[in-house]
């Protein structure tokens, strides 16, 4: 004997030999089965249906039966669908899927052709959160650009915001580029300068994308491209110059090199924002000898100021006593800011000759 409980929450198939005969309901179930041709398989209501594999089998063999107790969602090839159970979204079942709805509820469904519409409508996106079967989810910021490739060839260009495609019978990529300024850093840069002198220098380049289409299809790896060709110029360049026309025009050799790069820069779709060059580096012993060359001329420099300052002194010296020769007044003038200094920087002061020979004796600046 088969003796069998099924729940309020449960229903059952009976199989007899292997062969659906019956769908049970809640209840206590009695069969003779002394041969072992019975047995029965438990599926709880609370789950909705049965999954679609085993759904598509049972209703492809036992279509009549399977019908008078499960509301049944039987898909074109092309189709999905949308589907609701008591007035909530439940799923999104795939293209050409069977399932079967126990019938306690209001089953509700939306059919799409994924082959003719590839996108999902707006309607739907907001249902889909989360991760889906053959669901592609593109998120576009304000500050990207994205493109839609479609079996490997671009299709168009994607507006801000959320985009979700349907991907069962297509091959859908996309392709997102940031359009804010970007920078590129070249550091530790080793040249040969055209007096064989070895150097070291930093860059740093600010640039952006301008044509996003043309960025992607020219090169295999634009940023790798720019940065190939950015050395390429920098050697160039620097390489042609000595080491002094380096240091003497440091300031132009940015404008230089760019003029030089500009032209790969266009061909991949790039703009550039700025470029500069913030270091260049000479060797330990290079970089002794210019200082002492440096040195050697600041302290020229200063010799020659010293000796300019002092002639303008003697210079103005000489002026000074040729005045006071000429001019008696303006002598005894100086004679008296002279014995002021005196008479502040002493403390006794011993004065022969009264009053007059103070002013007239203790200092005398005329010629005798």
């Amino acid at each position: 004997m088969l003796i069998g409980t099924v729940k309020e929450s449960e229903k059952a198939l009976l199989y007899k030999n292997e062969k659906l005969v019956k769908v049970l309901e809640s209840g206590r179930y009695v069969f003779p089965n002394f041969t072992g041709a019975y047995r029965y398989e438990v599926f709880s209501v609370e789950h909705f249906g049965i999954d679609t594999k085993k759904s598509e089998l049972l209703y492809k063999k036992y279509p009549e039966l399977i019908k008078k107790h499960f509301e049944v969602v039987a898909l074109g090839e092309e189709e999905r669908a949308f589907i609701w159970i008591d007035g909530k979204f439940a799923e999104l079942l795939k293209a050409g899927a069977t399932k079967l709805y126990f019938k306690e509820y209001d089953v509700k469904m939306e059919k799409v052709n994924v082959k003719e519409e590839m996108r999902v409508s707006t309607k739907y996106v907001k249902l889909l959160e989360g991760s889906w079967e053959h669901i592609l989810r593109v998120n576009i910021s304000a500050h990207e650009w994205a493109y839609l490739y479609i079996d490997n060839v671009l299709d168009k260009r994607l507006e801000v915001g959320m985009h979700l495609f349907y991907t069962d019978f297509f091959d859908i990529k996309s392709s997102k580029l940031d359009k804010r300024v970007k920078e590129m850093e070249i550091t530790g840069q080793e040249l040969l300068s055209a007096d064989k002198v070895t150097l070291r220098c930093n860059v740093t380049m600010h640039y952006k994308i301008s044509d996003a289409v043309r960025y992607m299809e020219t090169a295999f790896a634009p940023h790798e491209y720019l940065y190939k060709h950015m050395q390429f110029a920098i050697r160039e360049h620097i390489g042609t110059k000595t080491v002094d026309e380096i240091l003497e025009h440091k300031n132009s050799l940015s404008e230089e090199i760019l003029e030089r790069f500009l032209v790969h820069c266009e061909k991949i779709g790039v703009t550039i924002e700025s470029m500069h060059i913030k270091d260049i580096i000479l060797p330990g012993e290079m970089r002794e000898i210019f200082n002492h060359v440096i040195e050697a001329s600041k302290r020229a420099e200063a010799n020659l100021i010293k000796r300019r300052e002092e002639t303008a002194a003697t210079r103005s010296l000489l002026n000074t006593a040729k005045l006071m020769k000429d001019n008696p007044t303006l002598a005894r003038l100086k004679e008296l800011e002279a014995l002021e200094k005196i008479t502040q920087s002493v403390e006794t002061l011993n004065v022969y000759g009264g009053l007059d020979g103070v002013m007239h004796n203790l200092v005398d600046l005329r010629e005798k």
